[in-house]
C-alpha cells in the first residue's frame, strides 16, 4: 500500500459529527437505514460515524463504505487485512456459539472445507423435489382463502421453516413455528443490543438487555436440541438427505475426527437461522413487489405458461437463472436485502480511498446503501427486473452483493435461490398476487422484517 505519509489523515474522512457524549448512536438507533443513507448523501463514498462520548475511551470511529471497488476490497482482501472480530460478529458468537459464521483462520477454514459441498448447485438441486412439495403444499392451504386478504409474510416464514427445516433436519418443524417466530426476533434484537451496547457489559451482569440475551440463546439451544434430538430418533424421516446427517458424517480435514454434538448444533442453528430468514425475507419482498407491478407480473406469467407449453418443468424454470422471474426476485433481493449490514475490522494499518486507515477501525458494508448507487442503479428506488436481464446486468461486481462475496460469501445462497424460485413459479403459474400496501412497514435489527402483515390476494388465474 502507499506510505501513511502520502496518505490523507484518518481524522480528515467526511462524516456527520452527532452529540457530545452519545455521538450519532441514537441517530443510528433510531432509524439505522435513513441514517446509512443520509451519511452517503452528504458525504459520499466513505463516511465515518463517530458513536459515543467525542472524547474519551468510550468513544469509537467507524467507517461505512458505499462504492463498489472499496466494498470488493473489503471482501476480497485477505484475513491479514480485514478481520471479522467485530461487535456484531462477537454478539453473534456469543448467542450461537462457534461456527462457520462467526469464527476465522484455520478453525473457519477447516468448517467451509466440511460445509461448502452440502450446498454446491449440484447438491442443492437434490431439494428441488422437496421444495416444488412444500410450494404445493403452501398452496394448498391457501386455496380456501383465495380472494381474500391473506398475510403474505407469514405465509413465506411457514414455506421457508418447512423447507429449511426439512432439509437440515429431515422432518417438519410445524409444532415448533409459534416458538421460532418469537425466538428468532428475540435473538435479532439481542445481537442489536449487544452490538450498539456502551459500555459493553459481561453476559453475567443482570442487566435488562443481558438477561433477555442469555434467555433467548438458552430457549434456542433447547429447541434445537430437541429437534436434533428427533430427527435422529426414528420419529422422523431420518433417512432423508439432511444436513444434519451429513454433519454428523463428516470429519475435521486435519484430525479426521467426526464433530461433536456441540459443534453439530452450533452449526445446525446458524445455518436454520440464516436459511430460513434469508429465504422468507427474499420471498416476501420480491412477491410483495411482484404483486404491486402488474406489468412485471404479466411477463413472469407468460414467460412461465411458454415454457411448460414447450414440455418444461417447474423444477427446469425455477432453476435457470436467465429468467424474468429470477430477475424480479434478484431485484426484490437489490431493494431489500435481507442483511442491510454487515461488519469488517482492520487488522493492519492500511489504505481506503486515499486515507490513512489504522489498525482496529471497524468498518460497515452497508448493501441497503451501495444497492441504490445512483452511479450504478439509475432511478435507484424504482422495481426494475430488467436491471438483471442481458446487458443491463453489466455493472462492478459488488455493486450488489445480498449474500455477502469473496471467500466467506454466504454458503446458502444458491438453496435461498431456488426454494425462492420454486414456490413463486408454483404461485404464478396458478394465480395473479394482488399486493395492498404501498410499501412494507420494517422493523431494522440484525436484519430487515416486516412489522406488520403484508396484506395479499391470490386470486386465480
Amino acid at each position: 500500500m502507499s506510505t501513511t505519509a502520502q496518505l490523507r489523515p484518518f481524522h480528515d474522512i467526511p462524516g456527520p459529527k452527532g452529540h457530545a457524549l452519545a455521538g450519532l448512536l441514537p441517530d443510528f438507533n433510531a432509524d439505522p437505514l435513513g441514517f446509512l443513507t443520509r451519511g452517503f448523501q452528504e458525504h459520499g463514498d466513505l463516511v465515518a460515524y463517530r458513536f459515543g462520548p467525542r472524547k474519551g475511551p468510550l468513544g469509537k470511529t467507524i467507517l461505512a463504505v458505499y462504492h463498489p471497488d472499496l466494498v470488493h476490497q473489503l471482501l476480497m482482501d485477505t484475513e491479514r487485512t480485514f478481520g471479522r472480530d467485530t461487535d456484531g460478529f462477537r454478539a453473534t458468537h456469543e448467542l450461537v456459539g462457534r461456527g462457520l459464521m462467526t469464527t476465522e483462520g484455520p478453525y473457519w477454514r477447516r468448517r467451509r472445507h466440511i460445509l461448502q459441498p452440502l450446498f454446491t448447485p449440484k447438491r442443492v438441486a437434490r431439494y428441488t423435489e422437496l421444495m416444488a412439495g412444500e410450494a404445493e403444499r403452501i398452496i394448498a392451504e391457501h386455496e380456501q382463502f383465495e380472494g381474500t386478504e391473506i398475510d403474505l409474510h407469514q405465509a413465506m416464514m411457514r414455506y421457508s421453516l418447512r423447507v429449511v427445516g426439512r432439509a437440515l433436519f429431515g422432518g417438519d418443524l410445524d409444532d415448533a413455528e409459534a416458538e421460532l417466530h418469537t425466538l428468532i426476533p428475540d435473538a435479532n434484537r439481542g445481537i442489536m443490543a449487544r452490538t450498539t451496547q456502551i459500555p459493553k457489559l459481561p453476559l453475567k451482569f443482570p442487566s435488562p438487555t443481558n438477561r433477555m440475551f442469555v434467555r433467548t440463546r438458552d430457549a434456542l439451544y433447547d429447541l434445537i436440541e430437541r429437534v436434533i434430538e428427533r430427527s435422529g430418533s426414528g420419529d422422523t424421516a431420518s433417512s432423508e438427505d439432511n444436513i444434519v446427517s451429513r454433519l454428523r458424517e463428516a470429519r475435521d480435514p486435519e484430525s479426521d475426527e467426526p464433530l461433536t454434538e456441540q459443534e453439530v448444533r452450533n452449526e445446525a442453528l446458524l445455518l436454520f437461522m440464516a436459511g430460513h430468514e434469508t429465504t422468507a425475507m427474499g420471498l416476501t419482498f420480491g412477491l410483495h413487489q411482484i404483486g404491486r407491478h402488474g406489468d412485471v407480473q404479466k411477463g413472469i406469467a407468460a414467460e412461465i405458461d411458454a415454457h411448460h407449453a414447450a414440455g418444461g418443468t417447474g423444477a427446469e424454470y425455477a432453476q435457470n437463472r436467465d429468467t424474468l422471474g429470477r430477475a424480479a426476485l434478484n431485484e426484490g433481493l437489490r431493494l431489500f436485502p435481507s442483511v442491510h449490514m454487515t461488519e469488517r475490522v482492520a487488522n493492519e494499518d492500511l489504505e481506503l480511498n486515499g486515507y490513512h486507515v489504522p489498525k482496529g477501525t471497524s468498518v460497515f458494508l452497508v448493501p441497503w446503501v451501495t444497492h441504490r448507487h445512483p452511479e450504478f442503479w439509475p432511478d435507484p428506488e424504482r422495481f426494475d427486473p430488467d436491471r438483471f436481464v442481458g446487458k443491463q446486468a453489466d455493472r462492478p461486481r459488488y455493486a450488489y452483493f445480498p449474500f455477502g462475496g469473496g471467500p466467506r460469501v454466504c454458503i446458502g445462497e444458491h438453496f435461498a435461490l431456488l426454494a425462492s424460485s420454486i414456490l413463486m413459479e408454483a404461485l404464478l403459474r396458478k394465480y395473479e398476487i394482488t399486493s395492498h400496501d404501498e410499501q412494507i412497514s420494517m422493523k431494522v435489527l440484525n436484519s430487515i422484517r416486516p412489522d406488520r402483515d403484508v396484506r395479499t390476494t391470490f386470486t386465480r388465474r
